[in-house]
């Protein structure tokens, strides 16, 4: 019988502490960008559009699982900032393309930083041989929950109200 299963204390509820890391590290994260004046529902979006140039607003609204009037306002907070530009597609004038700018290039390797930093404040109390089993155990956790890769499924509660 392995420790876990004679001590119940030993086991503290996997999917528990999967939580509690889970928002202990988003809650420090979220700290570390206060200073950009930015929240990380604003880097998962700038992130996207990094890798994919030119995304429409409805194309991106999609992948995050948002809404897509939800996902409005955040771009416009980012416009507001510089960060983001909007053009007109050619093939479709009713929607528009997104474009990270100069400043949110910029901006977005900052972030790149702090997020290594975080990182490493994090899972400083592991190797790097058991950060790198801990990342794979989490991926297939992942895969099997269907979860998108790199996309937080904390976008999906955007913009929706809670029900008691």
């Amino acid at each position: 019988m392995d420790r876990s299963q004679s001590d119940p204390k030993a086991s503290a509820g996997l999917a528990f502490l999967l939580s509690q890391v889970g928002a202990h590290s988003a809650a420090k994260f979220a700290e570390r960008l206060e200073p950009l004046n930015l929240k990380p529902a604003h880097v998962g979006i700038l992130t996207v559009i990094a890798d994919a140039d030119g995304i429409s607003q409805q194309a991106l609204a999609e992948r995050l699982g948002v809404f897509a009037s939800r996902l409005v306002a955040l771009i416009d907070e980012l416009a507001e900032k510089g960060l983001v530009e909007r053009r007109n597609r050619p093939v479709d004038r009713r929607s528009y393309a997104l474009f990270l700018t100069e400043t949110g290039q910029t901006t977005l390797q900052t972030v790149s930083a702090i997020a290594r930093e975080h990182q490493a404040s994090i899972c400083m109390a592991l190797s790097d041989e058991e950060q790198g089993q801990l990342a794979e155990l989490l991926r297939t956790i992942a895969r099997d929950q269907g979860l998108a890769p790199g996309v937080h499924p904390g976008f999906r509660l955007l913009g929706r109200e809670t029900k008691s």
